[in-house]
This record gives structure tokens, C-alpha cells and sequence, in this order.
């Protein structure tokens, strides 16, 4: 034991501990890694698994498209408010005005009385265009030379022969109608009203 005391040196001892850490198979290195110097290549597939990671700790981004299920639709939100009016839009171009139409010469429809108007009464007078025409304007008389005996009470248009009311708003008339009166103690005979009309072509469609 002297012997292999009296050989021993510092050197030697330090040797010899190396040696034992070497065979007992435990070795530990201290490795200092650079920021993001670990990548794809170094992490072997399938090394890690749905265990080893939390629950709620990976984000959308971390999923490839497709891989997360769409989830359910959500309520419909608020309608928004109503958005500002357009510009009116260009005015469309006018339609071809078609010429202006133009009638025939006008003509004249005159009837007087068949018999005299009697002392102290009244009577109504009409007269119309023929077939084809329409009137235009009218008028009439108590007689033809004791006009100033008889009173003219009532002078207008007429719609037809068989309608001699008159004419509304934008209606058209065929003939025109008069309504005289001899008065009492006036003209006792002679008395034949007489009437007109004003004929033109009517206008075809």
C-alpha cells in the first residue's frame, strides 16, 4: 500500500476519476442552441402527439385550411343603415314626334223649325253632322225675321242623335241642339226657330 501510495500524483488521481465517469456509461454537455436554429429537418416525425400538447393552446393559424370543421352558422345581425341615393340615372332620348295632323274644310248642318213655335210655349231644336264627321262648334236663333219676339234659353253641343246630352270633359259631339221660347202675348204665328252645326272629318285613329 506504500508502494502505490508513494506513486500516486496529482496527475495520476485525475486520470483515473475520468476513466470511472467514462465506463459507468453517464456523460452530460452542456449545448448552447442559437434562436430559431431548430426547424422541420431537426424534429423528427411524429414526435410529438396529441398528448404532449395542451388543450386551447394552438391557434387557427397553426391548422392547414380544411383541417378545422366549420362551425355553426351564427344569428342573422342588424340590418345596416340605408345607404345614401344614387345619381338619377341620363334621361332616355325622345320618341319621334309624328306629324301634326291636319282635318277637312268645314262644312255647315242647318235645319229650322217644320212648324211654327205656338204662343207662349217652348220648344228644343237639334241638328247633326253626317256619318264620318264630327261637330265643332254651333248655334241657332228664335226666327228668321221675328228673332227679337222669341227668347233663346238654351244653346250648346250635343253628343249624338241618339244621346243629345252634352258633352263631358274630352269628349267629342256629332251635332248641336237650342231651346226657345215664345213668350205669352208675343208673335201669335210665323215663329220657326233654326239651328247650325259646324262639321269637320273626323280624325281617323
Amino acid at each position: 500500500m506504500h508502494r502505490i501510495r508513494a506513486r500516486l500524483s496529482f496527475a495520476n488521481v485525475v486520470s483515473l476519476i475520468a476513466l470511472f465517469v467514462a465506463l459507468g456509461g453517464s456523460s452530460y454537455a452542456a449545448i448552447t442552441l442559437q434562436r430559431n436554429s431548430v426547424g422541420a429537418r431537426q424534429i423528427k416525425t411524429g414526435g410529438v402527439g396529441s398528448s404532449e400538447v395542451k388543450d386551447g393552446s394552438l391557434l387557427r393559424k397553426d391548422f392547414k385550411s380544411g383541417q378545422l370543421p366549420a362551425g355553426a352558422t351564427g344569428p342573422q345581425g342588424l340590418q345596416g343603415p340605408v345607404g345614401p341615393r344614387g345619381a338619377d340615372g341620363a334621361r332616355g332620348a325622345d320618341g319621334a314626334r309624328g306629324a301634326t295632323g291636319t282635318v277637312g274644310a268645314a262644312t255647315v248642318q242647318f235645319e229650322q223649325a217644320a212648324a211654327d213655335l205656338a204662343n207662349a210655349t217652348n220648344a228644343s231644336y237639334d241638328v247633326y253632322c253626317p256619318a264620318g264627321q264630327q261637330a265643332i262648334a254651333g248655334g241657332g236663333r228664335g226666327d228668321d225675321t221675328l228673332s227679337e219676339e222669341t227668347v233663346l234659353t238654351n244653346t250648346r253641343p250635343a253628343i249624338s242623335s241618339a244621346n243629345t246630352e252634352p258633352p263631358r270633359n274630352g269628349q267629342s259631339f256629332t251635332g248641336w241642339r237650342i231651346t226657345v221660347v215664345n213668350p205669352a202675348g208675343g208673335a201669335v204665328s210665323g215663329i220657326r226657330p233654326e239651328v247650325w252645326v259646324v262639321c269637320v272629318q273626323a280624325p281617323t285613329a
